[in-house]
């Protein structure tokens, strides 16, 4: 039993191995701790060098955003020169023949850009602010120093009161090269492709021309690739921009765009000068006026913009509102149409006089409005609109005022602007212009004289005497702009009532008022003419049994014993006279014509 034991012994007992390989797993666990030490050291370290590498960069490298600002404050712009290249269909700029609906204007805009550093504005009142715009500006001046935009697809929008308009997609083809550094002028030539929203821009077009800046939020956004030339080889990118939002009003000085155009509008309100103008009656009864006027093309137009050859602005018709009582409160000529002719653009030069032909039609009588408001009256007389309007006509010195606005427009093939985007603009344009006539009233009567006067005392009652006048007054009316080869033989004006002031004068001494305060009925017919633009009414009225106010009693005496010693005196006349005309345009009170002649008084 003790025998099979010890022979057995080396099979049952495995305890003095495990004693003996027990040691080497506790130096391994002791291993593999030290190990994991080092990678929690390095990882530490690796958090910190980031970390301090992140707070280099907070406290030096500045945000997309402060970057966007920055240059956005620094940069200026400037445009020397605009030229239109035309309308084509494809965003390449290619055009298509017998396209009826061209879709992009394609334009090239020569402009200097530069940065002005100094002008930007702090952004924040910090320190860490100051030396990232610090950094902007070293990385600029001394390591960038030039930079290269491709750009994507351009959107422009402005927001109005309720909402953002879509102006449109604009497309810069070309790559653009600028210099960044401080003060350093870039002359570029860079063509543009403009898809208009023509409802939107011509809204935007009018707010601009009516310095109406504040209602202009005028916006893009846009893609952009950032490069950097190098050597001339090679192109390195540098950054890609993805602009939400960019503000025009960044880069766009309102300041020099609003003194352009008040410079623009003030050439537009100078005196148009009207060389001639011709009245005519047509067949179906409606007066039509021929209008030949001298216009001054504003140089600031002429000096900035270039236009394709044999380009045009088309044909286009025209409403025209008159001044009414109130300024404010202006009279439509509903039945009257202007039209004016195709503009060559090209022919255009700045300050020179050209002169535009415009044809006009009128139908029927002028409106209530302006024949029959009362503006003003006395004892005397009702002053109107069309009174008013005359008054100026008749006066020299003082511009016909009114507005024109756009009504329609005949498509012409050379136009630079397609018929899409003239439906849309012209609508939206009014336009106040001032007229001068280089008309004088005292022009308009031709002589006034008394047929057959006669001067003698009558007994007005038992101790009083009245001195009484008889004769027949002709005045001889001058038609300014009148046709009258187109009224068939017919007499289309009329002066059917006159009243007003007679003067008489002897020696030169104002004796005699006959004073016709009331409408008196009057004939009038025309004289014969060879020249059908030179016609004049002869106007007569008897003035037997009107009042006569004596002015100067010794000046009549002496008129009396003249005619009672030599049979006759001469005596001169004065008429200051109001006429009622009847025309097509409806009855025209004429007031305050003046004219002068001289009468023989016989016994």
């Amino acid at each position: 039993m003790e025998s099979q034991d010890l022979e057995q012994q080396p099979l049952l007992r495995p305890e003095p191995h495990y004693e003996t390989t027990s040691p080497p797993p506790q130096k391994t666990t002791k291993t593999r701790r030290r190990g994991w030490s080092k990678v929690i050291l390095g990882f530490t370290v690796i958090l910190l060098l980031h970390a301090g590498i992140a707070l280099w960069v907070a406290r030096y490298i500045p945000s997309q955003k402060l970057i966007e600002d920055y240059y956005e404050d620094a940069t200026n712009i400037k445009l020397r020169h605009l030229a239109f290249d035309g309308w084509y269909s494809d965003s390449d700029g290619s055009h298509i023949e017998n396209d009826e609906n061209p879709k992009y204007l394609k334009l090239r805009a020569q402009l200097d850009v530069w940065f002005d550093y100094d002008q930007v504005h702090k952004f924040e009142n910090s320190s860490a602010s100051v030396r990232k715009q610090q950094t902007i500006r070293f990385m600029s001046q001394s390591v960038v120093k030039s930079i290269c935009f491709d750009f994507g697809t351009i959107r422009a929008f402005n927001d109005n009161e309720t909402a953002s308009q879509d102006l449109g997609t604009i497309i810069i083809p070309t790559r653009t090269c600028i210099d960044v550094r401080h003060q350093k002028v870039s002359q570029l030539d860079v063509p543009i492709l403009f898809r208009p929203d023509a409802k939107n821009v011509a809204s935007v077009i009018m707010k601009i021309w009516k310095g109406e800046f504040k209602n202009l939020e005028l916006w893009s956004s846009l893609d952009v690739r950032l490069s950097k030339n190098v050597l001339n080889k090679w192109d390195l990118p540098l950054w890609k921009l993805k602009i939400a939002r960019l503000d025009w009003k960044q880069f766009l000085k309102l300041d020099s765009i609003s003194s352009y155009l008040d410079s623009i509008q003030a050439a537009f309100n100078q005196a148009v000068e009207v060389q001639n103008l011709e009245i005519r009656d047509d067949v179906n009864n409606n007066m039509n006026l021929r209008i030949s006027v001298n216009y001054t093309v504003p140089e600031e137009i002429n000096g900035i913009m270039a236009f394709p050859k044999d380009s045009v602005f088309p044909p286009t018709s025209w409403k025209i509102q008159l001044p009414g009582c109130d300024p404010r409160y202006p009279v439509s000529l509903e039945n009257a149409v202007f039209h004016a002719p195709a503009i060559l653009l090209n022919n255009l030069n700045a300050g020179e006089s050209t002169t535009m032909n415009i044809v006009g039609s009128i139908e029927g009588p002028l409106p209530d409005d302006l024949l029959y408001q009362v503006c003003s009256s006395d004892e005397e007389n009702v002053v109107t609109p069309v009174n008013l309007l005359l008054n100026k006509i008749f006066n020299a010195t003082e511009l016909l005022q009114f507005e024109i606005l756009g009504h329609g427009y005949t498509d012409s093939p050379a136009s630079i602007l397609p018929s899409e985007f003239m439906e849309q603009l012209l609508p939206s344009i009014q336009q106040p212009i001032n007229a001068n006539l280089s008309l004088d009233s005292n022009n308009l009567v031709e002589y006034v004289t008394v047929e057959g006067m006669r001067l003698k005392w009558i007994q007005s009652g038992w101790d009083e005497r009245k001195l009484t006048i008889t004769g027949k007054v002709i005045a001889v009316v001058n038609l300014p702009y009148y046709n009258s080869a187109f009224a068939g033989g017919d007499e289309t004006v009329a002066i059917e009532k006159i009243k007003g002031l007679t003067k008489l004068f002897h020696n030169d001494v104002h004796f005699v008022n006959v004073p016709m305060d009331v409408w008196l009925n009057a004939d009038s017919e025309f004289l014969p003419t060879e020249d059908t633009m030179h016609n004049q009414l002869s106007v007569s009225f008897d003035i037997a049994h009107q009042d006569v106010e004596i002015v100067n009693s010794f000046e009549l005496t002496r008129c009396l014993n003249e005619i009672l010693i030599h049979g006759q005196a001469q005596v001169h006349v004065e008429g200051k006279l109001d006429l009622m005309v009847d025309t097509k345009l409806g009855a025209i009170v004429v007031l305050g014509l003046e004219g002068e002649g001289t009468t023989t008084v016989k016994k």
